[in-house]
């Protein structure tokens, strides 16, 4: 056996019985044009693949809140999703997203219609958002990346990247979520919609402090027979709901996050929702955008940032 294919496989055991591995930057270059079908586990395969480079000993996904505990709605506690982040547009307009890596937020791209680089703001360790917290962190951005089958009129593919300014310094108020395991569906699993939420009795236009449900996963005949016209029901949309209840996210909610947390309690992210919910009174569950087609597109374009292991 020749000595590089050696290092390779002792490396591969590494990563499969401890989990994550510290490369203080390196890049591992190969290519993977075919690797993401026969995948089913993304953090071992894709760093010894190429696919991302870490950023050194951090993990991602790991919330400041060691019981997972969901009342259904309630608020989360302070900075307990470490990943969420405040996107503000033209100083008025506040929309949601999530820190994926040291240098990207995922959010809904229809939101960004109309605006640059120069009138976009992104908050991180953000959980207030009537009081003045002067331990959060403000970073301009300098370019917005639309999802290429972006589509306004059908809202489909509802996804953007912003890249920010700097390299983002984790701590234990701001660390990024897990990207989902390629293939994954999560169908029949509990997600946990996270997000600065308003509720459909209030009457100011902004949530001061972020709220989580947890919802089950739904299918596409789920979701249909749940109240979803099925000729709207596009192939990159996932449901969450409950059947035969109303939807409990508004217009507003645009940006926020679907999660999922595993049995280890490290979250996945699975779904941004899109501008297409209605908070009335018809039966419908909540559409997201589902993350897991676009995992190629996403790791295409943050190449020149680094990523946390699971």
């Amino acid at each position: 056996m020749k000595l590089q294919v050696y290092i390779r496989y002792l490396l591969f055991i590494l990563l499969v019985n401890f989990g994550r591995i510290d490369c203080n930057g390196c890049v591992i270059d190969a290519t993977v044009d075919n690797q993401i079908k026969i995948r089913h586990e993304r953090g071992v395969f894709d760093l010894l693949l190429g696919r991302f480079r870490t950023c050194g000993g951090c993990l991602c996904g790991r919330p400041n809140r060691k019981v997972a505990r969901l009342l259904g709605g309630e608020y989360t506690e302070s900075h307990e999703f470490p990943w969420l982040a405040n996107i503000h547009i033209k100083s008025k307009l506040l929309v949601s997203g999530v820190l994926i890596n040291d240098r990207y937020i995922l959010t809904a791209a229809s939101q960004l219609i109309g605006a640059t680089a120069h009138e976009i703001k992104v908050s991180l360790g953000e959980y207030d958002r009537c009081n003045l917290d002067i331990s959060s962190v403000n970073i301009s951005i300098e370019f917005i990346i639309l999802h290429p089958e972006f589509n306004l009129e059908s809202n489909t593919h509802d996804l953007a990247l912003i890249r920010l300014s700097r390299p983002t310094k984790f701590e234990k108020r701001i660390s990024p979520i897990c990207l989902p395991n390629p293939g994954s569906t999560y169908l029949g699993q509990v997600g946990t919609l996270v997000g600065w939420t308003k509720l459909k009795d209030q009457t100011d236009n902004a949530a001061c402090r972020p709220r989580k449900l947890g919802l089950p996963i739904l299918g596409q005949k789920e979701c249909i027979k749940s109240g979803i016209n099925a000729m709207n029901l596009h192939d990159d949309y996932g449901c969450i709901g409950i059947v035969g209840t109303n939807s409990l996210v508004c217009e507003n909610d645009v940006g926020s996050s679907v999660q999922y947390r595993s049995y280890a309690g490290i979250y996945d992210l699975i779904g941004i929702i899109p501008s297409v919910n209605k908070c009335d009174d018809s039966p419908k569950p909540t559409v997201f955008t589902r993350v897991g087609p676009s995992l190629d597109w996403i790791l295409q374009h943050t190449k020149d940032a680094c990523y946390c292991t699971k």
